[in-house]
Formats: C-alpha cells, structure tokens, sequence
C-alpha cells in the first residue's frame, strides 16, 4: 500500500482536489482541518469513489492538537509519506470579484500589526513547521517523503493589499527553500507552488483538480522545488 497523505488545511476546494487525486493513486488520505463536519463532507465523496480517507480534527495554530492529529492519523492510516500544506482564507470565486481582504483576515502593508502579523504567522508558518517536524521523522527513517506547501502570490511578489500575509508567506517559501537540499539528501522532496491566479471549477490552471494534477506530477518526478501559476516570478 502506499503511504498516507495527510492534507493539513483540508477545505472543500484544493483541499479536497489534492486528496481526491493522491487518493485516487493509492494513498490512503488523512484530512486535518478544524471543522470537523466539513471534513466529514469530503470524506464521504472520497469513499464513494473507493478512498481510503479518515478525519482528524485540529486547529493548525494549536501545535498540540495538530501534532496528535498527525499522529493519531499514522497510527490508523498507515506512515504519512506525503504532507500537503494550504491552510488559509477561502472564497467563492464564481462571481468573479475578490471580498473584501479585511473580511479574510488580510491587512494592507501600512496597516499591518504585530497582532494582524503574529495572526498570519500562526496559521501559515507555525502550523506548517509542526505538521513538518512531526512527519519528518517517519518520512526520513525511511528515505521517502514529500512536503508540498501551497502559497499565494504575496510569497513571492510583494503585494501591498497582502501586508501581514505576504510576510508570512515569504518567511514559509524562505524555509522551504533552506531546507529541500538537505531533505533531499534524506530522500525527501520539498516543493513550493505559488498561485497567482482563481482557484475555481473550469478556471484552466485554477480549477482545483488542474493543481491537484500538477502536485501530483511534481511529487512524482521530484525534478522541481518551485512552481508559479498565474505570475511571472521576477
């Protein structure tokens, strides 16, 4: 059988997509998220189409429940050998508009805080550094592992309406990047992919599935760490 996936930041979108294609290869899914009847939504259309997907509980910023979730997931699932990391705001993107970024829990760059900051922070590099050193483990004892982190755009192009998570998606991509070459020496692939654009049903390169596909390639062929959509790095 196949290693687990544990998808940390499961939600109904990428989430779901991510698990759905890993899942539909053989890996039995582990979701973590916080609300515990959504996970149990995606569960059931997981195992409708003949998944293997367990739900787990857990709040990202609360490195305890997270580190159990994981966990407890390895225990029942079997050795997480894949970590997806995309925890962050959602919204429908039907409608062609963005919401308003205050509503999100985003501040513009003037208007960032240490509070709107550390807010960020918590979430997006905090969580993933727990969910990480707590698979890592496993995943080196047996010379096999990936790490996929999903950012926006804000990581690597500064965005003024993006102020306090643009630095903590800077700071993540930093990480991320400080460690692949050593993890790949332990048979562990890090990769990055930064997504400038919609995520949304039938939006091309945006529609979930698309990015799921392409996650699913680049943990395969290991042969690239980062990967934009949407944007032209500079």
């Amino acid at each position: 059988m196949s290693s687990t996936i544990a998808v940390v930041g499961a939600g109904p979108g990428l989430g779901r997509a991510i698990a759905r294609r890993f899942g539909a290869a053989g890996h039995p899914v582990a979701l973590i998220a916080r609300n515990e009847a959504k996970l149990d939504s995606i569960a059931t259309s997981l195992r409708e189409e003949g998944i293997t997907a367990g739900v787990f509980p857990a709040d990202v910023t609360d490195e305890s429940a997270l580190t159990a979730a994981l966990g407890t997931a390895a225990d029942r699932l079997g050795r997480i050998g894949v970590m997806s990391y995309s925890p962050g705001a959602t919204w429908d993107h039907t409608s062609g508009r963005f919401p308003n970024p205050a509503d999100l829990g985003f501040t513009s760059a003037l208007d960032t805080t240490p509070v709107s900051a550390r807010a960020q922070f918590d979430l997006l590099v905090s969580g993933a550094l727990t969910a990480s050193r707590t698979v890592l483990p496993a995943m080196r004892a047996a010379h096999d592992g990936a790490l996929l982190f999903t950012t926006g755009m804000s990581a690597i192009v500064p965005m003024a309406m993006m102020g306090n998570a643009g630095i903590a998606l800077a700071g993540l991509r930093n990480w991320a990047t400080a460690i692949r070459d050593d993890l790949a020496a332990d048979g562990v692939y890090v990769g990055h992919l930064s997504i400038g654009l919609p995520i949304a049903p039938g939006a091309g390169d945006g529609d979930p599935d698309a990015i799921a596909d392409r996650w699913y390639d680049l943990a395969r062929n290991r042969d690239t760490f980062e990967t934009a959509l949407g944007f032209q790095p500079v």
